[in-house]
């Protein structure tokens, strides 16, 4: 790959690492007077943890699929879904400690439930890493 090419979409490929707490961080005003709080830093020392288990998640959820042979992709979505839940509930905790306005409870429903159906969205591209290896009851073509 062109070096600028990558250059140019490192920033891309990484927020997809970052959890959402994380990204809400990085667009806190470090200007405003609750950013340099108590709660504020004690809501923000939780990023490390959701950073973590997402990078986790990114791992282990594909490989259980795969080798559960798409046994366990129900579990794994709705595993992915609650840890992404937990993490954009703490995001908008955290915004509203540290002088943001937080998310309603109806933003961060819909963007859990955006991102578990891109999960759903791209599981079949794990038929095309292992195909055979899923079954065709989950929506997956059989490639039997």
């Amino acid at each position: 790959m062109n070096p600028r090419i990558a250059i140019a979409l490192a920033p891309f490929l990484l927020t997809g690492c970052l959890s959402t707490s994380s990204r809400t961080f990085a667009d806190l005003d470090r200007e405003h007077p609750d950013f340099h709080s108590l709660a504020c830093k004690a809501a923000a020392d939780d990023t490390r943890v959701h950073d973590e288990l997402k990078l986790l998640r990114m791992v282990v959820s594909p490989v259980a699929v795969v080798l559960s042979g798409g046994t366990l992709l129900p579990a794994v979505i709705a595993t992915n879904a609650g840890l992404d839940a937990v993490d954009r509930v703490d995001a908008s905790r955290m915004e509203l400690h540290c002088g943001g306005a937080g998310k309603s409870a109806g933003e961060i429903a819909q963007g859990v439930v955006g991102g578990a159906a891109l999960g759903i969205v791209t599981g079949p591209a794990m038929n095309a890493v292992a195909p055979g290896n899923l079954p065709s009851g989950f929506g997956f073509p059989s490639s039997r």
